[in-house]
């Protein structure tokens, strides 16, 4: 029973390292669109190409949104880990 559980603890240990190295990459990901390639943006505007800029915010929103779901899981993935390691301490 030892063993399983050992594998558990790493399966679940791996996971939360690999929840936030995903989660490093889009919060780099969202640094670089605000900061260095929001020119684009008003480029695109000053340029009346509205249809690039359109493109520019909804990748930026997709952005936001990946953010707001990783965060989500790597909750999620906290939570569900202290609740394993609760099960396994009657053991």
């Amino acid at each position: 029973m030892k063993e399983p559980l050992n594998e558990l603890n790493t399966y679940f240990w791996n996971v939360g390292n690999d929840i936030t190295d995903i989660r490093l990459l889009a919060e780099g990901a969202l640094a670089l669109f605000e900061g260095d390639v929001e020119p684009l943006h008003r480029l695109g505007m000053k340029n009346n190409e509205e249809v690039a800029a359109s493109a520019f915010d909804t990748i930026g929103t997709a952005l936001y949104d990946l953010r707001e779901r990783i965060a989500a899981m790597q909750q999620s993935h906290l939570s569900e880990t202290i609740r394993q390691s609760a099960d396994h301490t009657d053991e």
